[in-house]
């Protein structure tokens, strides 16, 4: 057998051994794919639920708003009750865009869409109801967190005040 032939067939079985082991390691990488909502969409490996809680209150006002969205395998189940719009559920719409794939952690963003009236339903091109950003997670088959924040239509000069609480516990089963 020639020199030439050997180094071949010694690189060919070292590539070979190799390869198990690494492959191994990248054994769990997350497969995101894309969709109309997003270039990179993970969510179709998480269960679990996102929430907004929002209350407004004024001189002649009190409004509250609450939206709760079930995860299972990515599709989404929005419960949606609020002074203004009653109680209804609905079907919604889910993105989860990792930071990363080939990392256990790192970073992400989640987006909600949940119809905001009991005959509405979401478009693509909108805005989410729910938007969870630049978060970080140690592992990426749990993401949980809380983001509570002044209420975006707080006016102290007409006597509004308020806060919206957003809360996330996703994870891959």
């Amino acid at each position: 057998m020639s020199i030439v032939l050997r180094r071949v067939m010694f690189y060919a079985v070292v590539s070979a051994a190799l390869s198990s082991p690494l492959a191994a390691q990248a054994e769990g990488r997350w497969t995101c794919r894309a969709d109309s909502l997003s270039g990179f969409n993970c969510a179709h490996y998480y269960n679990g639920t996102v929430t907004l809680a929002s209350q407004l209150t004024g001189t002649n006002t009190r409004q509250t708003f609450r939206v709760v969205a079930t995860v299972t395998g990515g599709r989404v189940s929005c419960q949606v009750t609020g002074t203004e719009v009653g109680e209804f559920s609905g079907p919604g719409m889910l993105v989860v865009a990792h930071a990363a794939t080939l990392m256990a952690g790192g970073g992400y963003d989640i987006s909600v869409w949940c119809p905001d009236a009991a005959d509405s339903r979401m478009r693509r091109g909108t805005e989410p109801l729910i938007k969870v950003m630049r978060q970080r997670a140690a592992d990426y088959t749990v993401l949980e967190g809380r983001d509570a924040h002044e209420h975006p239509d707080t006016d102290a000069a007409n006597g509004l005040s308020g806060t919206e609480t957003i809360t996330w516990a996703l994870r891959r089963p």
